[in-house]
């Protein structure tokens, strides 16, 4: 005699109760009140709930109203696509924003406490609360520099800073440099004009915090 395996029928399945599955169990849709799952789940659809805890999730497309991790840190690989982020602290190799990559600030100097890694330890302010590099007869010898180190794998930098034009300036340049290269250029002449002495000597401060914002390939 021949026995024939019965033919797995389409339906659906109730079960008021709880359900053990120790190998495999598929499904073209499952609904659950509460869902465990020891190993691995794989789906190739969508997973719809309203509490998702696990170890790992990976995902083409996830959407949930809150991420959290018992270690207040989630590791995210790919892009995050969101209307609005809270966070203490957010780090990301980059950030895309409407579709064009954003820039990711690597070294910030506020010389609030110090001038580390600079050619001159001199820090100064005006209020006592805004600090400088160098200042109001700060010998410098007429430059300073810093060599940053260890920067990522890029394309471009990006520099910005502020540049005070303190006290006499009788048409003198002011200048940066990138390696040998000028990546920017200024000049200021306070001859003849009236004004107020808001820092340093008694001479016209009349350009002060002058933006500086400059882009070059370098890698």
């Amino acid at each position: 005699a021949i026995e024939q395996a019965p033919v797995p029928s389409s339906g659906n399945v109730t079960i008021l109760g709880d359900i053990t599955v120790t190998g495999s169990l598929r499904a073209t849709a499952l609904r659950s009140q509460a869902l465990t799952v020891d190993g691995s789940m794989s789906v190739t659809h969508a997973v719809t709930a309203e509490s998702l805890v696990t170890n790992k999730v990976d995902a083409t497309v996830l959407e949930a109203s809150t991420i959290s991790s018992p270690s207040g840190v989630v590791h995210v690989t790919g892009r995050i696509a969101t209307s609005d982020v809270s966070a203490d602290n957010v780090t990301a190799t980059s950030f895309l924003q409407n579709d064009v990559r954003q820039w990711a600030m690597i070294h910030h100097d506020d010389f609030e406490e110090n001038a580390h890694g600079w050619s001159t330890e001199h820090i100064s302010s005006c209020d006592g609360q805004d600090h400088h590099l160098a200042g109001h007869c700060k010998d410098v010898g007429g430059e300073v520099t810093k060599t940053y180190k260890d920067l990522p794998k890029h394309s471009h930098v990006r520099i910005q800073a502020r540049y005070h034009f303190f006290d006499s300036w009788e048409g003198e340049t002011a200048y940066a440099k990138i390696g040998d290269r000028f990546v920017w250029t200024d000049t200021n002449d306070v001859r003849g004009i009236e004004g107020k002495s808001v820092c340093g000597g008694d001479h016209v401060d009349s350009r002060m915090s002058v933006p500086i914002d400059v882009t070059l390939r370098h890698s």
